[in-house]
């Protein structure tokens, strides 16, 4: 007879499975899905990780059951295509903790993790939005929107103006334009975000928050830059009339943003991370350590502050390929 604290451990990771089912189902945290997960292979491998993701996706079908039915979204097929979100998510967790990706860096590794929630996730949101009726379902949704909002718009110039920037296929397009330039870059943000945070939720004594670095000491490979000065080249160059034809392919546009704001995401964690460390220095011990990074994490998520902040701290990032931040306490970037 098992006793219970044999039992214990996979309670432990079924729970963790189904936090992983409820951050997807609230909608706005479903991206941190894999969190939960990469707690629970931290804790305790690859078994406990499997156990975690049975529970979750277990957790996960019977939500979106339950939540879309009667919604025009194909059946058992677009049920399995809206799988393909966290189950692409799991798969990138899995390849990050690969034993075979081992000797890369960290951020090579979560790429590499990301390229399979991209190639899973991306053909599924594609199928939805081609889907004949999604997009009715849709269009249809963005028209009582349009309704409410052109009711407070009122008669006049004001309103005539709004009216005119609300038609419901322009703005359908745009949705699906937004999703194109920026789908990559979020996944990838969100894979690095699920393995760092949940990594070390895990606690400093589990086998795989030994091999995550300080914060303070993260750094991006050296050769990335050139990823992020050519990525950002091409976004500006899209934007010149001369390349005006470049810039109707949309595929162009589309990789340019995404590998853009994917490296610029990587810069900004190391920005972070030199912050974190000026601050050790300045305030060895308390909590002006910690207050100083919340503070950038508060403008971070402000709509006014937010692009400027992840901006700058992008900039400090790259910049410590020339401007040595951290070596004097032996942080090499």
């Amino acid at each position: 007879m098992e006793t219970k604290s044999a039992r214990t451990p996979e309670i432990r990771y079924i729970a963790l499975g189904a936090i992983a089912a409820f951050l997807y189902g609230s909608t706005v945290f479903s991206l941190f899905f894999a969190m939960p997960l990469q707690t629970s292979w931290s804790r305790g491998g690859y078994r406990a990780f499997l156990v975690s993701l049975a529970a979750a996706l277990a957790g996960v079908a019977a939500w979106l059951f339950w939540q879309y039915r009667g919604l025009p979204l194909g059946g058992v097929g677009g049920l399995l295509m809206m799988l393909s979100l966290p189950a692409g998510l799991a798969g990138a967790m899995a390849l990050v903790n690969a034993g075979f990706l081992a000797g890369l860096p960290l951020v090579y590794r979560i790429l590499t993790g990301s390229l399979v929630v991209i190639a899973i996730a991306l053909p599924s949101v594609y199928s939805l939005f081609a889907n004949p009726d999604v997009q009715t379902f849709l269009l249809k949704g963005i028209e009582e929107m349009t309704r409410t909002m052109d009711s407070v718009g009122g008669e006049g110039y004001a309103g005539a103006v709004l009216r005119s920037n609300l038609e419901p296929r322009v703005m359908l397009e745009a949705a699906r334009r937004v999703i194109a330039d920026a789908f990559a870059a979020v996944l990838f943000a969100f894979t690095f975000a699920g393995h760092w945070f949940g990594t070390r939720a895990a606690g400093a004594d589990a086998p795989g928050a030994r091999r995550l670095p300080a914060l303070s000491s993260f750094s991006v490979p050296g050769r990335l830059i050139w990823a992020f000065i050519g990525s950002w080249s091409a976004v500006l160059a899209l934007r010149l009339q001369n390349l005006s034809d470049l810039r109707a392919a949309p595929v162009l546009e589309a990789l340019a943003w995404n590998a853009a704001l994917a490296v610029s995401f990587c810069y900004a964690v190391q920005g972070l991370g030199i912050l974190r460390h000026l601050l050790e220095r300045v305030a060895p011990t308390g909590p002006l350590r910690w207050t100083g990074i919340l503070l950038v994490v508060l403008l971070l998520f402000n709509l006014r502050t937010g692009v400027w902040t992840a901006g700058i701290l992008s900039v400090l990032g790259a910049t410590e390929n020339w401007i040595p931040y951290r070596i004097s306490k032996g942080v090499q970037p």
